[in-house]
């Protein structure tokens, strides 16, 4: 059947189906490019598409009829790539009003990177030219347009006024990106404006980022330095909410990587001490344990790159701030910690609070162990350089370590005892109980190394000895239970036993009567 003669047939069989539907048959130059063929006869409109079509409102499918009408939409490709999107009927009578949508989805008008299409690597175009992302951008859903930003009139065939604050120059604005703060805060700073789309959406954004490092270098002239659309993207942009957004919690590591850990991109930079900036940080974090659990466990609670570093105001937190960026999580050690006398001999050493022991992006997750006695030591090898003159420093880190280590490994060996004496059977819950008591009370001695006072220390920890104890006693009621059962059992079966000796004996004797008497 030629493709002409297919047409007709598919013409013929959509109004039929539209009739049996109860559904209006579509008119006539819409109904063609449903029916529409390819080169190779087939159709380019799976029946999806055309129950899609049947299945409209009457605005959203006037919408579509009327862009058709217009020759908005031209060909059966086009229409295929637009019904393709799957958009709900609000968002289709959006898209099929608006000629800069229709324009530049056009396959036979626009190439390379001026085309929104459904593959833009078959077109040559730029991964950001991608349809799918187009529709599904937080600006799009909310009724904001491509005249939005790039400006002109979406009702007028030839309207391309670019906003006066856009570089003339195309390579330009790609070149210097200092115009992209401002551009972009035309509404995320307009208090008024943002009203009507997210009244909770904060409009300090730009005067954050101006405050920024990025901020300062885009001002100095360096392009590098990110800025609005190097973190949220140009087309396709999520609410931060949405696992999809480039600055949602997991994927927000991401983002900073591609430039921090880009030596391209970060070289020159330097740390306030003049050394280079490092570009292993992304990779560090992942193997952190702050990184395993948000980007491994999906644990949401757990800290990004910004959660550290800023959003928009994002800089390197200084010594003084780094303590109170930690102790938003992690409050109990920062309040312990002021009151000890590292306080006031990190404060003479101008040393970072939390990061001097646990590091910055690679931390680990903590363990008794970083207290062990020995050279090596993590207290002993700044004890043996600064606390010369207090060898007590030194004597009570060995406590901490031991005194951890004997609760530990009393809940550990305690705890497999326990299990035994269920397994036969023994009433084990006060036993429980004090173990949580006790697994509360390690969890909370081990906070208090960060008082660095022995005697503090001791008022916690002698609580999980006592625990210790009590669980001692209660195994030693058990074992004492289990033993008076063992003497029971031991009876009951000597007893039965000499039942049925007794019973054995009385039944021979009763055979030897037996027998007598026979003779």
């Amino acid at each position: 059947m030629t493709g002409r003669a297919g047409g007709i047939a598919g013409l013929l069989l959509a109004a039929t189906v539209a009739a049996r539907a109860g559904t209006p048959a579509p008119p006539a130059s819409l109904a063609s490019l449903l029916a529409a063929t390819g080169a190779d006869g087939a159709p380019l409109l799976a029946p999806a598409a055309r129950a899609y079509v049947d299945g409209l409102p009457d605005r959203a499918r006037a919408a579509l009829t009327k862009a058709v009408a217009d020759e908005l939409i031209t060909s059966g490709g086009h229409l295929a790539a637009i019904l393709g999107l799957a958009l709900s009927p609000e968002s289709l009578e959006f898209a099929t009003s608006d000629r800069c949508f229709l324009c530049h989805t056009d396959p036979e008008t626009h190439t390379g990177d001026t085309l929104l299409s459904a593959d833009p690597g078959a077109h040559g175009a730029p991964p950001h030219m991608a349809l799918a992302s187009v529709v599904k951008d937080v600006h799009f859903r909310r009724g904001l347009s491509c005249a939005g930003c790039h400006g002109g009139d979406p009702s007028d065939p030839m309207g391309h006024d670019f906003p006066a604050s856009w570089p003339d120059d195309a390579a330009k604005r790609r070149r210097d990106r200092a115009w992209i703060p401002a551009f972009c805060g035309r509404c995320h700073s307009d208090a008024a404006f943002m009203r009507r789309f997210n009244p909770a959406l904060p409009t300090d954004q730009v005067e954050k980022y101006h405050q920024s490092r990025h901020g300062a270098l885009l001002a100095a002239g360096d392009s590098r330095a990110a800025q609005c659309v190097s973190c949220h993207g140009a087309h396709g942009i999520q609410g931060a909410k949405s696992p999809l957004s480039t600055v949602y919690p997991t994927r927000v590591p991401e983002t900073c990587a591609h430039c921090h850990a880009d030596p391209a991109v970060m070289s020159g930079f330097q740390l306030p001490d003049g050394s280079p900036i490092q570009t292993n940080q992304y990779e560090q974090y992942r193997a952190s344990v702050h990184g395993r659990a948000l980007l491994e466990r999906g644990d949401l609670g757990a800290p990004a790159c910004n959660d550290c570093h800023g959003n928009h105001a994002a800089m390197p937190p200084q010594v003084a701030s780094v303590s109170q960026i930690c102790r938003n999580c992690h409050a109990r050690n920062g309040t312990l910690f002021d009151g000890s006398r590292h306080k006031q001999a990190f404060e003479a050493h101008g040393w970072p609070e939390c990061d001097t022991c646990h590091g910055k992006h690679a931390i680990q997750k903590t363990s008794d162990a970083l207290l062990a006695p020995g050279p090596t030591s993590l207290c002993e090898a700044c004890h043996r350089q600064y606390a010369t003159a207090n060898p007590e420093c030194i004597a009570a880190a060995t406590y901490f370590h031991d005194e951890l280590l004997h609760l530990a490994s009393g809940h550990a060996a305690v705890e497999t005892q326990v299990e035994d004496l269920a397994r036969l059977g023994l009433d084990v819950e006060p036993m429980h109980d004090e173990l949580t008591k006790l697994l509360d009370t390690l969890k909370q001695t081990r906070s208090y190394v960060h008082a660095f006072n022995r005697s503090e220390f001791a008022q916690v920890a002698d609580q999980g000895e006592a625990s210790l104890g009590r669980l001692a006693e209660l195994q030693g009621e058990a074992k004492g239970e289990l033993r008076f059962r063992f003497r029971g059992l031991a009876v009951a079966v000597g007893l039965i036993a000499l039942l049925m000796l007794l019973l054995w004996l009385k039944v021979r004797r009763l055979e030897r009567n037996e027998r007598d008497d026979g003779r």
